[in-house]
């Protein structure tokens, strides 16, 4: 008992806290460049078809009319017997000239109508006079009654023959103006023969990828009927669907909102700051095939309402260049390709990784090593990372690790993340990640 109550407890430590290691990036102002993906199908932005203008038997057929095939501007495509309307065209010519004759016969018609009036006109001036003479031979007895009536007569036939001469001059306009009339109407027949010549070859208007073709030497084709379809080969367009929430980044001076924004219509959209930026990239993947067209922002075409997206519309010029036989492949009409859209850059981006995002807080290390949950503004979110307005700051120390619990003021043990933390430049620049 005297040993027992004389003995020492031995010396106790106060509990050490433990610190939680974690994985934490440096908060930094960077460059970012905010960007939107969408979908959509390729077409052409020229489609054409080839349609029978004339009604014929097909004589030339170019034998690039084939599903694919790509002929140039100006290249011969297919050729009607033009002869029938080579037929009527001469006809038509014949009786132009015809109608000429008759109104150069009417001219000297007209002329010889002129002459004879004028010596009708002197005629019955002299019937005239011999009336005159005889009705004074009848005053002094000697000339007899009948002799009187004879000039009388004499005189109305040369009225009558005056007068004749007069109709006949004054229908001369009248006939004139049906030849020329004629001679219009078969005029116009004539152009319209030679156009239909004119129409039995068709040449290729533009650059152009044949799509299908229906069309066979010594075939009988009518007016209107469809031969061939093809997509010009200068320029593609993609109509690509974009979440209005998606676009909102890409326009300087406003800020991502976690809903859509019903309020955007295209007009609207296209006011907004930024749009004239806008660059866009085309990627095809599919299997082993990875190929990107560089491409430019062309319009907005609507929104669906029904899945809330955007149509944006982008071109890319001379989509075959490039295009070779084991690498990549033409941009046709028909691919489903990735667009993605990028505006201008947004300098003193404070940017974290996504993930170090918890709704709208984040989770720091104090200076003392302790975790701090602070409440953030964020301006807009990408894909991998958000860039901040107010929360944080340069050189806050952002955790990366998951926490469960976290509990505020836990003693951390920070470790930096380099490999997060040129992951993260790499996104804010827009460059692909190399891992």
């Amino acid at each position: 008992m005297i040993m027992q109550r004389a003995r020492t407890e031995p010396p106790r430590r106060p509990p050490e806290e433990q610190g939680r290691a974690v994985r934490v990036i440096e908060v930094a102002e960077l460059e970012a460049i905010p960007r939107a993906k969408g979908y959509g199908v390729v077409r052409s932005s020229r489609e054409w078809k080839l349609e029978a203008e004339v009604t014929g038997r097909v004589i030339e057929l170019n034998d690039k009319i084939e599903d694919g095939r790509i002929i140039r501007e100006g290249e011969s495509l297919i050729k009607i017997d033009p002869r029938g309307y080579e037929i009527t065209a001469s006809q038509q010519k014949a009786t132009v000239e015809n109608v000429k004759a008759q109104l150069a016969e009417l001219a000297t018609k007209q002329k010889n109508t002129k002459a004879s009036l004028a010596i009708a006109n002197r005629a019955l001036e002299l019937a005239r006079k011999n009336l005159g003479r005889v009705e004074k031979l009848q005053q002094s007895g000697t000339a007899s009654a009948s002799e009187v009536d004879d000039a009388e007569q004499s005189v109305l036939n040369q009225q009558a023959t005056v007068q004749s001469y007069k109709n006949s001059l004054a229908e001369i306009p009248a006939d004139k103006r049906a030849l020329r009339a004629q001679i219009d109407q078969y005029q116009a027949g004539v152009q319209t023969a030679e156009l239909a010549v004119t129409r039995t070859e068709i040449v290729a208007p533009f650059d152009i990828r044949i799509r299908s073709a229906d069309v066979e030497l010594s075939e009988l084709v009518t007016v209107g009927a469809v031969l061939a379809e093809g997509d010009g080969i200068a320029l593609a367009e993609v109509p690509a669907q974009f979440s209005i929430g998606s676009l909102q980044p890409l326009f300087a001076g406003r800020k991502a909102q976690p809903q859509v924004d019903e309020s955007l219509s295209p007009r609207a959209l296209t006011r907004l700051p930024g749009t004239a930026g806008l660059s866009a990239t085309v990627t095809l993947e599919s299997g082993a095939v990875l190929a990107k067209w560089e491409a430019k922002f062309d319009r907005f075409a609507g929104v669906d309402s029904d899945t809330r997206t955007v149509s944006v519309v982008v071109a890319v010029d001379e989509p075959f260049e490039g295009a070779r036989p084991g690498g990549r492949p033409p941009l046709v009409s028909g691919m489903y390709v990735e667009v993605q859209l990028q505006g201008q850059p947004r300098g003193q981006c404070l940017a974290v990784p996504r993930a170090a995002l918890r709704g709208k807080e984040v989770q720091v290390v104090t200076a003392d090593s302790r975790l701090e949950t602070r409440a953030v503004e964020v301006a807009f979110v990408q894909d991998t990372y958000a860039c901040v307005d107010e929360g944080i700051e340069v050189g806050d120390r952002v955790v990366l690790t998951e926490l469960a619990p976290a509990i505020e003021g836990m003693l951390l043990v920070p470790r930096d993340d380099p490999e997060a933390a040129a992951t993260l430049r790499q996104a804010a620049a827009g460059e692909e990640s190399s891992s």
